[in-house]
């Protein structure tokens, strides 16, 4: 019997996850839909797993009576401090993953801007050479107008 209560209470907790999970995220209409599918599906496993180990899978009265009650002492006694816990979980996940995300970005514009410090010197060379490439060529074409004109 305390194995089916504890069901009821594990429900409960996965309910809790869900909610604050689906809140922190902003689902659409089409992704809550697919997310209660999934909690359905993990709600089920979870009872069906835990009335294996109570009775063998047979399925009476008192096995849904039993997940109902830990259902209902979670959602009365434990989910207002679980829901507090999990939101600060979620904060906490969201807080260090922009800060992870800012340092990667930080990384790679320093590596861009020491690798742009280090083009300008090779940059610099080209570009003067090209410019002196095209103004050779300005004067050459220059005088070679100036020939033909006379």
């Amino acid at each position: 019997m305390i194995s089916i209560v504890l069901s009821g209470l594990l429900v409960g907790i996965c309910f809790d996850f869900y909610r604050m999970l689906r809140w922190h995220l902003g689902l659409t209409k089409i992704q809550t839909f697919l997310g209660d599918l999934l909690f359905s599906i993990a709600a089920l496993g979870i009872i069906f797993c835990l009335a294996q180990k109570a009775n063998y899978l047979e399925f009476r009265f008192y096995l849904f009576l039993g997940s109902l009650l830990g259902l209902l002492l979670y959602i009365a006694i434990f989910s207002r401090y679980v829901k507090k816990i999990f939101d600060v979980l979620f904060r906490l996940i969201r807080y260090v993953s922009q800060f992870i995300r800012k340092l990667i970005q930080a990384f790679l514009r320093g590596v861009y801007i020491g690798i742009a410090g280090m083009m300008r010197i090779p940059y610099g060379i080209l570009r003067w050479l090209g410019m002196l490439l095209y103004r050779i060529g300005e004067a050459i074409s220059r005088n070679t107008l100036i020939k033909k004109s006379k």
